[in-house]
């Protein structure tokens, strides 16, 4: 009986790493594409919500001559209904000429937003922080009003607002007591994913200081995941005290 001429050989540790590797290399283009397909397909939902939405609420105003109040009540009383995994998010302005709203469409921390003369673009014109978390209910009351405040005694001192969840914002406002027409000194707010790790959006030091208003102070940014929002004072031209009014993030 012959015996086999050569023994047969079996892959070497080196072949089966390179598999290995350009297997995961393979099953990671792949991930990233379907990831790049998903967002695609969010966005894509979220515009086309806004610009229904935005044709729904502009036959309200033709036929009742003000915009509907609520969601709710839109669309001739039906209310506006999102895409699946989409939410809405509405304001309005009636007793302004012209009358204008602002609809937001969100899915996940995605948002999207169009208003009564504009396409729809990234971003949210809704004040996300409404009813959030915050060193003092004050905060995010949407009361924008010098009174009531919240005051921190005297020295450098910060106040937190915490969204219901990691939000993409791109702009945050700031209200301190402004009735006096007061500057603060060392003035800076602070936003953060993790509450770890903060980014400075506005400091005064390098930016300037500048007299308080009930227009508040906004701070636009390169749109980014947030979570918290931090601001400090260290007194001002009118006393020691630090005093806040409200903070929204959009």
């Amino acid at each position: 009986m012959k015996q086999w001429a050569k023994k047969q050989k079996g892959f070497t540790i080196v072949e089966l790493l390179i598999v290995i590797v350009v297997i995961a290399i393979l099953a990671a283009i792949t991930i990233v594409s379907f990831n790049g397909i998903q967002d695609k397909a969010k966005r894509t939902s979220l515009m086309a919500d806004l610009a229904n939405g935005s044709k729904r609420l502009k036959l309200d105003q033709i036929n009742a001559g003000s915009y509907p109040a609520t969601i709710a009540v839109a669309n001739g009383g039906l209310g506006l209904k999102p895409s699946s995994n989409n939410s809405y998010r509405y304001s309005v302005n009636n007793t302004t000429s012209p009358q204008t709203f602002c609809l937001t469409a969100q899915n996940g921390n995605t948002f999207y937003t169009i208003t009564q003369d504009t396409v729809p673009t990234e971003g949210s014109c809704v004040n996300v922080a409404a009813g959030a978390s915050a060193t003092s209910a004050i905060l995010t009351d949407g009361n924008t009003d010098t009174n009531p405040y919240f005051g921190v005694a005297p020295g450098l001192a910060s106040v937190t607002v915490t969204l219901p969840s990691v939000i993409d914002i791109s702009k945050v406002k700031v209200w301190h007591y402004y009735s006096d027409s007061r500057t603060y000194y060392s003035t800076k707010t602070e936003v953060s994913q993790d509450g770890v790790s903060w980014t400075t959006v506005f400091d005064s030091t390098s930016a300037g200081t500048y007299t308080e208003t009930s227009s508040g102070r906004t701070t636009s940014f390169a749109t980014q995941p947030v979570k918290y929002i931090r601001d400090w004072l260290n007194g001002s031209t009118s006393n020691t005290g630090n005093h806040w009014v409200e903070i929204q993030a959009f």
